[in-house]
């Protein structure tokens, strides 16, 4: 069969499962509210810019600097000419507020977590992942030569049984530490009790909660105090940071290793130095200005206590990531469809990303939305759905 036919057919099996996906293109800075191509202004309720970063100007102006100082392109990878002064600078700042020996520089969160889930864990390694992990974790263990096993969050006697096994040499845990689809939270000083009990290394992924939680901003490990207990961080900085690429913080003897044998930093460009000072500037920011995420917790707990209060599903979320889980893929598109028409952004996501019959709006909170925002969305909702009585 012809090739284009072949995935036409494919993609009509897609749409008629409600699972297709299209590109909707926002056409002004990320915000609170953005205007999209019909020309019409909507509250964005599925952006990951947690502290409303993404249009902030001293960001746009560190990026300015930057280009006009070292240009935009490094034209190499990090091993041969790409590393410029905002890398070297980005790594040591993001070394410190993380309270690591070192840090690394990649192009992207999925980048760092299959450098050091395809490098770390080898032969005759055992690596545990909690079953509802990121896709980048999921494929990056899948690559990797270990044998790796999932465990659920909620009963942690599967991965103390793998963790018991002598067969293996070496044993890596890794979690998210904020969910992305459900927003509730690893447990994680159980997985430190574990990691440390077992002799296993403990690798948390803080997309999710960098920036937005804890004293300084370094996520949920900082703010339940475990920062120093946790053996690599990786902090994606496309989300609360709003800038690009990702970090991983760890020991000087882990940086080393990962410097010298993980493909995915190897034979990869070097971001833009512009990025890096973008992301230097937005840590400032994270540091200095603490209510944004007081703000942020403020409207997440607001939002979900309305949400609960009109009955709906919102699973175990306790944070500023607040699922409406719905069922059926064809259920929350259709509302997801019917809220932007009355002016509300939110994604439904379905299957694969998220087990099947449990389709959802994923809705995600900033620390710029007003209450009259978190209001009217709710409004929006109860008008659309036939609400639990």
């Amino acid at each position: 069969m012809d090739l284009n036919e072949f995935l036409k057919k494919e993609l009509a099996d897609i749409k008629a499962k409600s699972l297709y996906r299209s590109l909707n293109c926002i056409g002004s800075v990320q915000g609170p509210v953005v205007r999209f191509a019909d020309g019409k202004d909507r509250a964005l309720f599925c952006s990951n810019n947690y502290l409303d970063l993404a249009g902030d100007e001293r960001i746009v102006r560190a990026v300015v600097d930057a280009v006009g100082q070292w240009g935009w392109g490094t034209a190499a990878s990090r091993l041969i000419s790409g590393t410029m002064g905002p890398h070297a600078e980005l790594e040591r700042r993001f070394a410190r507020f993380f309270r690591k020996e070192a840090a690394l520089y990649f192009s992207s969160g999925w980048c760092a977590n299959e450098a050091i889930l395809t490098t770390l864990p080898q032969k005759g390694d055992l690596v545990l992942i909690d079953r509802m992990s990121h896709a980048s974790i999921i494929d990056a263990v899948g690559k990797g030569a270990a044998a790796f096993h999932t465990y659920r969050r909620e009963n942690l006697g599967r991965a103390e049984k793998f963790l018991a096994d002598g067969a293996y040499r070496r044993k890596f845990i890794v979690t998210e530490s904020v969910f992305s689809m459900d927003g509730d939270r690893a447990d994680l000083a159980a997985l430190v009790e574990l990691k440390e009990r077992c002799g296993a290394a403990l690798v948390v992924d803080e997309a999710h909660s960098a920036g937005c939680m804890g004293p300084t901003g370094a996520g949920l490990t900082e703010q339940e105090g475990l920062l120093d207990k946790i053996d690599i961080i990786v902090a994606p900085l496309g989300k609360a940071f709003a800038t690009g690429g990702a970090v991983i913080a760890a020991s000087k003897t882990v940086i080393d290793y990962l410097v010298n044998t993980a493909r995915p930093f190897i034979y990869t460009t070097a971001p833009s130095p512009a990025a890096a000072a973008a992301a230097i500037a937005a840590l400032d920011i994270v540091q200095e200005e603490p209510w944004r995420r007081e703000k942020l917790g403020e409207n997440a707990k607001y939002l979900l206590n309305k949400l609960k209060g009109m009955g709906l599903d919102t699973g175990g979320s306790d944070t500023h990531i607040i699922p409406v889980i719905l069922g059926s893929a064809e259920k929350s598109l259709k509302i997801a469809e019917a809220l932007f028409k009355k002016g509300y952004y939110v994604s439904a996501i379905r299957p694969p990303t998220v087990p099947r019959e449990s389709a959802r709006l994923r809705v995600s909170v900033q620390c710029g939305h007003t209450k009259e925002q978190l209001d009217g969305l709710c409004r929006a909702l109860g008008e659309i759905l036939p609400l639990p009585k």
